[in-house]
């Protein structure tokens, strides 16, 4: 009996800190400030998220005004090929009809240059790269 007894007083003991423990949580609880999140949602409709940063680096491709065409290798059967280099870094790309790079997309492969169609903040426009006159005469006069 006495185990009995001493399990009731403990099981009421028990029961009696959960529910002081308890509470205390909730005043605990309700005596905290509830901060509430403004949320904005940006519907792009083509334009540049302004949420993003400018500067996106390399991983997104090189800026259209720090190429310059190298070379285009002509051939309309099978698909051209232009040359481009990053004159920022060096490095060269190698692009076809509707490749993308950085925020221009070829758009045509001429002989002596290549049309873009530049997206830059929404705004679309079209640009042409020639490979560069001094070069080309240098090869054809010596």
């Amino acid at each position: 009996m006495i185990a009995r007894g001493a399990f009731a007083r403990g099981l009421r003991l028990t029961i009696v800190l959960a529910f002081a423990v308890g509470t205390k949580l909730m005043a605990v609880q309700a005596s905290l400030p509830v901060y509430e999140r403004e949320v904005f949602t940006y519907s792009a409709l083509g334009r540049r998220d302004p949420f993003q940063p400018l500067d996106v680096g390399e991983q997104e491709g090189p800026r259209f005004a720090d190429l310059t065409l190298s070379g285009v290798l002509y051939n309309p059967e099978i698909g051209s090929v232009a040359t481009l280099t990053d004159r920022r870094t060096g490095r060269r790309y190698r692009a076809r009809e509707g490749d993308l790079l950085g925020e221009a997309q070829v758009e045509r492969i001429l002989q002596d240059g290549v049309d873009f169609v530049i997206a830059n903040f929404g705004v679309r426009r079209r640009e042409t790269l020639w490979v560069r006159r001094e070069r080309r005469e240098g090869r054809e006069g010596g």
